[in-house]
């Protein structure tokens, strides 16, 4: 397969599928390092896949948002960054009902003539839910920032009902004029358990778990109530190094989903946030905030 045009970069699995399929309402902390260097831009990617594995190559400039500045003269103008990335996916079992899933990837990318990734900043951090503006972990801008490298492992399996999943994802952060480079990293850890005995879809040619699908979907007057499904995940992330503090966080998970059909589904998960370390956020006295519980509902209408 070839693909022209704004698209996801071939990075994570976790970032490959749709919020539409994760089981939690919001992505684990390895997002605050593969969001900013690898959402989605414009670019050519190449594809070979069967049913059991997938090789990707891609390269890509920037998101198709506007430049924020597009000026005359080298100072002023934005110019366009670039990148390349990679990743490859095996399942060397891969049946309705059992999965072994292993998998890595590799990126590089070069900020744009406004020091940029991706033309969204050279920050990382995480929020704490969509639209929140609520970070506890953030670098801020990175001046000086020129090129950053990724690298990933990601393992899964599923035996019936159950599923368990995990990445673990270092970046380093090359700068300009002799400043010292930075490394980051974060992980996930996650587990899933059908109440009502289905398996989870997983997709070899693409290495990737889809949406649930009930036996029985929900019908009032009628019997059949859907799907249910108990999910938790552990994860953390560092985002500090040298003379950037972004601080650090470990964080639980708790989620319960309801299927009621393959195109409508209630969430809601129970987070807690813990042993934050350099949080950019503090409370009134100065001191870092600890223990932070966030409950989160989603309706979900997805066709």
């Amino acid at each position: 397969d070839i693909t022209v045009g704004h698209q996801k970069q071939n990075i994570s699995m976790e970032l490959q599928e749709s919020s539409n399929d994760i089981m939690f309402t919001e992505r684990s902390l390895v997002n605050s390092l593969t969001v900013t260097l690898f959402d989605r831009a414009i670019g050519l990617d190449f594809k070979k896949s069967d049913k059991n594995w997938s090789a990707q190559a891609g390269i890509y400039g920037d998101s198709i948002t506007a430049n924020k500045n597009n000026g005359a003269t080298a100072a002023t103008t934005a110019g366009e960054g670039f990148s390349a990335s990679t990743r490859v996916t095996i399942a060397p079992i891969n049946t309705p009902n059992e999965v072994i899933h292993m998998g890595g990837f590799a990126g590089y990318r070069v900020t744009n003539g406004q020091g940029e990734f991706n033309d969204v900043g050279s920050s990382f951090s995480y929020e704490t839910t969509h639209m929140s503006n609520l970070k506890w972990t953030d670098t801020g801008t990175i001046a000086k920032a020129e090129n950053a490298t990724m690298v990933g492992l990601e393992l899964a399996a599923m035996h019936g009902p159950f599923s368990l999943q995990g990445e673990y994802v270092k970046a380093k952060i090359q700068r300009e004029n002799s400043l010292s480079s930075l490394d980051f990293d974060a992980f996930y850890v996650q587990a899933g358990w059908t109440l009502t005995g289905e398996s989870r879809t997983y997709k070899g040619s693409d290495g990737e778990f889809k949406r649930l699908k009930p036996k029985r979907k929900f019908q009032a007057g009628k019997l059949g109530l859907g799907a249910f499904e108990l999910a938790a995940r552990y994860d953390q992330n560092d985002l500090t190094d040298r003379d950037i503090h972004g601080g650090s966080e470990k964080r639980a998970t708790l989620a319960l989903n309801w299927y009621l059909n393959e195109n409508v589904r209630l969430m809601v998960d129970y987070s807690r946030s813990f042993d934050l370390k350099g949080s950019p956020v503090t409370k009134l006295n100065g001191g870092q905030p600890d223990n932070i519980d966030i409950l989160t509902f989603r309706t979900q209408w997805a066709f």
